[in-house]
């Protein structure tokens, strides 16, 4: 498995993806697909471009998409840095894995590679935060080193979350 950049030769095994959490009723941020009237060029340039443009009221973000082979397995993405509400809820790192390959380490793979970018790197101190009962979600985290600083009811979102937290040695 590898991280890449979303790219229009991927973009029909990502919407499978989604297609694939969408039936199982999970929730999809609508920043993860396209809009309305947008093309998958249009909509591929405006993931891309969140790097370095992000949309008003959003961070800057850098997404991958984890390949295997030409079959997109899950998505990941770093924020560059975080608000109070990311702080509080949703952290420097979120991803998702595709249904048909969880339970296959595709999370921990994705985010140890990750966390191996110079980007993150350079950040230095990363926060995941995950819901307590997301058993493949905690072990990945911890699997890559994340250490559980505390747990807490979000009333926005109305769910407890874990607060993980990685300190990485700047390149």
């Amino acid at each position: 498995m590898e991280l890449r950049r979303p790219s229009i030769a991927l973009v029909a095994s990502y919407l499978e993806s989604i297609a694939e959490m969408t039936a199982l009723g999970e929730v999809i941020w609508e920043s993860m697909i396209p809009r309305a009237g947008e093309s998958l060029d249009e909509f591929v340039e405006r993931v891309l471009s969140s790097e370095d443009r992000p949309e008003p009221g959003r961070v800057a973000d850098s997404c991958y998409w984890a390949v295997e082979g030409e079959v997109v397995v899950g998505r990941i993405a770093l924020r560059h840095h975080l608000t109070a509400s990311l702080e509080e809820f949703g952290g420097h790192i979120g991803y998702e894995v595709r249904p048909s390959f969880r339970r296959r380490g595709v999370a921990s793979e994705m985010l140890r590679q990750l966390l191996d970018l110079p980007r993150a790197r350079a950040m230095g101190r990363i926060l995941v935060t995950c819901a307590p009962d997301n058993v493949g979600s905690n072990k990945a985290i911890v699997a890559c080193g994340g250490v559980l600083t505390r747990t807490a009811f979000v009333e926005k979102w109305q769910r407890q979350t874990n607060y993980y937290w990685f300190d990485l040695p700047r390149s």
